[in-house]
């Protein structure tokens, strides 16, 4: 699998769940300095309530397609007015930074 192809089917698996969701590649894969054995991390931002059973869904899904594509995947779930919450946090500011909306 590409790597564009893998991008898109992660946005897809995402979107499958929450069509309305935001979708952020960050780190290495976005910088561009990943290695063959970098992980990639994305961000799902939803409007939906986010609490453990909707992430387990989300990471349930991803994970076939992890096993699929051979590739680890790294994701956050965050709720939209939760996640502008957390704007002064590392995190926040390295997917303004760095990140990539999809």
């Amino acid at each position: 699998m590409t790597r564009q192809a893998f991008i898109q089917a992660v946005k897809q698996v995402i979107q499958q769940i929450d069509p309305q969701a935001e979708v952020w590649l960050f780190g290495s894969q976005a910088r561009g300095d990943a290695r063959p054995d970098s992980d990639w991390d994305f961000l799902m931002l939803t409007d939906m309530p986010v609490d453990r059973r909707f992430k387990y869904a989300v990471w349930d899904r991803l994970n076939d397609l992890e096993l699929d594509a051979e590739r680890v995947i790294s994701t956050r779930i965050h709720n939209k007015t939760q996640w502008h919450q957390l704007a002064v946090t590392d995190l926040y500011q390295t997917v303004q930074q760095e990140g990539k909306r999809l």
